[in-house]
């Protein structure tokens, strides 16, 4: 089989399953150490009354953060602010 040029980046990595983007090293991490600080400052943040009125706020919160990195927010304390945002608020019926 002959050597064919690539016509796409070399981060990005073509395999049976699909093309996904290789990682920079040392990304994940940091996006992990952005995350336990973002839940961290979240968590603090919640009432403890609410923690218990609300059984799955904590995963309310995991899929706030996830969102927001995958969006590429960078900070955690605003990652922080808008997952609490988002849990505290009622959420509208309608």
């Amino acid at each position: 089989m002959p050597n064919r040029k690539r016509h796409y980046p070399s981060e990005i990595k073509t395999t049976k399953q699909g093309t996904f983007r290789q990682r920079r090293p040392g990304e994940v991490a940091r996006k992990a150490e952005i995350y336990i600080s973002a839940y961290k400052l979240a968590l603090e943040q919640i009432p403890a009354d609410q923690k218990c009125r609300r059984p799955n706020i904590s995963l309310r919160i995991h899929v706030s953060i996830s969102r927001q990195l995958k969006a590429g927010e960078t900070d955690a304390q605003v990652i922080a602010i808008v997952a609490v945002k988002e849990v505290l608020v009622p959420e509208s019926t309608g």
